[in-house]
């Protein structure tokens, strides 16, 4: 009869047993002093992560002024809400055409009325999804910018809205634009039902970039990071987060599902002069 090996000669566990460390500090997780520094790991951890969404320090800029050698021509800004980044956009890249889509009426007059004297930016009064039709969203009138048509929990005044939507790819058409240098898209949780609506353009490599927000918002639509590094893959597209001064562009992981966000940036992979701008500055 085999004798059963003991926990502590176990060599295929050894490696799974917590430090003295470790097992001081779950034991001590309610004291103070551990749950102070706790709290500051998340913090250092938080900016790590470039959780940062100031257009002119998260990377965002970066990348407008990373692309801009390459002389882009037409600029798809998605959700573009009251027009903080078609400004910024413009500002780097004013040769471009800019088409901002703003789903909620009263944002899109606010929208108009920013960018107004900005040459070549085309404010679109509809919203873009999978498919055409109707959507029901909730807009708050204080916060227009978590205006969003998913069951997000936000603990604030909003209204009902029923909005028209297109399919990216019905507007490209309806619009003759044959290519698009960098749409940007920020919907609060309807970022990969637009990409399906750009489904045949961006199989026929007409889409050089696609900047995408995720975050808390996955766990809601349960649309995961993978989902869009599959989509985007199968479809001949690198993905990378965006960070101050670089794109990180590798495979997944999955200990990138950490729902922090902000900014993914997606280039197609026969594009290697911008992979190279944009990953190694």
């Amino acid at each position: 009869m085999c004798e059963k090996a003991s926990p502590m000669t176990d060599t295929t566990t050894e490696h799974l047993r917590p430090g003295r460390l470790a097992r001081y500090v779950a034991s001590h997780r309610r004291g103070r002093v551990v749950r102070r520094l706790a709290a500051l790991c998340r913090q250092y951890l938080q900016w790590f992560a470039n959780a940062n969404y100031d257009i002119d320090s998260n990377g965002e800029s970066f990348v407008l002024s990373a692309i801009r050698p390459f002389g882009p021509r037409v600029i798809l800004d998605v959700g573009a809400n009251v027009g903080h980044w078609c400004r910024t956009a413009k500002g780097f890249l004013p040769e471009a055409e800019v088409h901002a889509f703003e789903i909620a009426p009263p944002t899109c007059e606010a929208l108009r009325r920013n960018v107004a004297d900005l040459p070549g930016v085309h404010c679109e009064a509809t919203g873009l999804s999978d498919e055409p039709g109707e959507l029901a969203i909730r807009y708050y009138p204080d916060l227009p910018a978590l205006t969003t048509s998913i069951a997000y929990d936000h603990p604030y005044a909003s209204r009902e809205l029923v909005v028209p939507v297109t399919t990216g790819d019905e507007f490209l058409r309806r619009r003759g634009i044959a290519r698009v240098d960098l749409l940007k898209i920020d919907t609060e949780g309807m970022e990969h039902r637009v990409l399906k609506g750009f489904r045949r353009a961006l199989t026929d490599g007409r889409i050089d970039l696609v900047q995408f927000e995720y975050g808390q918002a996955s766990i809601v639509t349960g649309f995961l990071l993978r989902d869009y590094h599959r989509m985007l893959g199968e479809l001949g597209y690198a993905v990378g987060k965006i960070y101050p001064n670089h794109v990180d562009f590798r495979d997944y992981r999955f200990a990138d599902e950490d729902f922090v966000g902000p900014n993914y940036l997606a280039c197609r992979r026969d594009r290697t002069d911008l992979l190279g701008a944009l990953a190694h500055p």
